[in-house]
């Protein structure tokens, strides 16, 4: 973490306001006694000259900012970012994250998606996966740093095995597999983040531009571990898009993307009953309604983020709840149990 820290000890901590943000997801898993506080950004694609595009690209620092402020009122014990903080892995963007980076009050650890990693095509040299891990992850991938009660668990899945060539899929390499696999068997509450998704788009968004391109080319080993693990949850970014899916026991949820629309991060508030996840906006109606604009004026993705935005998906929240409280229900588990989940 960028703290240095090995871990860090959380307390029993106040649900978030309702303003933090929408329901995004009620989850049985994953639990923990101590409670938890997780912001999660994803998708910054931070670039301090580029403009303009479906990615709103003259507005991601702005964005950047907004998610730090938000986090810092949110009381969270850490901030976990899902990959792509740059636009695409030049060094004077790494800076520029490192800039605003420096007003965030928790520990900080990222994933590396695949605009932050080495490409044949750079003109320029980028961070190798080892620099940006040393950086943004305590040392190299895979890591496991432990945040309260919850046990994240991060893969590189973007450089895959070696120098990313002409495709944005992803890979865990089998080493990395492997790793997964015993590290899971040892934790009780872990939380794995990674880049790509780790189902196919027609599993938790529907139909969406090149979507073949959005998941894990070892999908299928890797939530096989997954599955015979507990369970985890996954969190990934890459679609910039708020979705969910579960198969085998397994629960993914993806973030939305900060820099594009709907700019957003999630928060996750984990505590012996469950997991609940929040959207948290990070633009005003006249940003949201300029991302909008260029994403429905853009290339072939944006105008599928405008697609499902025009379906009503974010009116119709939460995406999942694995739950079915009663009000008298909500009560009387929450004062049976210190600092327990109150579900609202």
């Amino acid at each position: 973490m960028r703290d240095g820290s090995t871990g860090v000890s959380a307390d029993q901590r106040t649900p978030p306001a309702a303003d933090a943000g929408p329901l995004l997801a009620r989850l049985r898993q994953p639990t923990s006694h101590t409670r938890t506080r997780i912001a999660v950004v994803s998708d910054p694609h931070l670039t301090p000259t580029a403009t303009g595009t479906w990615k709103v690209y003259h507005r991601t620092e702005t964005r950047l900012r907004a998610a730090i402020a938000a986090i810092n009122d949110l009381n969270v014990d850490a901030t976990l970012s899902l990959g792509d903080l740059t636009r695409d892995g030049h060094p004077e963007e790494f800076d520029c994250v490192d800039e605003l980076l420096a007003d965030l009050d928790t520990p900080f650890v990222s994933v590396p998606g695949n605009h932050d990693v080495p490409k044949q095509w750079d003109d320029y040299e980028a961070p190798t996966v080892d620099e940006f891990g040393a950086r943004y992850a305590r040392g190299a991938f895979p890591f496991h740093v432990s945040v309260g009660g919850v046990d994240l668990i991060g893969l590189d899945t973007a450089s895959g095995d070696g120098t990313l060539y002409d495709s944005h899929e992803g890979l865990v390499p089998s080493e990395h597999v492997a790793w997964l696999d015993e590290t899971l068997s040892e934790v009780e509450s872990p939380i794995v983040a990674s880049h790509h998704n780790v189902f196919h788009p027609r599993e938790h968004t529907g139909q969406f531009a090149d979507e073949d391109f959005y998941q894990l080319r070892n999908a299928d080993e890797v939530v096989e571990v997954l599955s015979s693990g507990g369970d985890p949850l996954v969190l990934s970014g890459h679609i910039h898009w708020p979705a969910t899916a579960r198969r085998g026991g397994v629960r993914e949820i993806i973030a939305p993307a900060t820099c594009s629309f709907p700019q957003a991060a999630i928060l996750l508030d984990v505590g012996p009953l469950g997991t609940e996840v929040r959207m948290v906006p990070l633009a005003g109606p006249n940003g949201v309604a300029e991302a909008y604009s260029l994403a429905q004026t853009g290339n072939a993705h944006g105008q599928s983020i405008v697609s499902h935005a025009d379906r009503g998906v974010l009116t119709d929240f939460p995406l999942v709840d694995e739950f079915e409280w009663t009000a008298n229900t909500r009560a009387d588990v929450a004062a049976d149990v210190p600092g327990a989940v109150r579900w609202r």
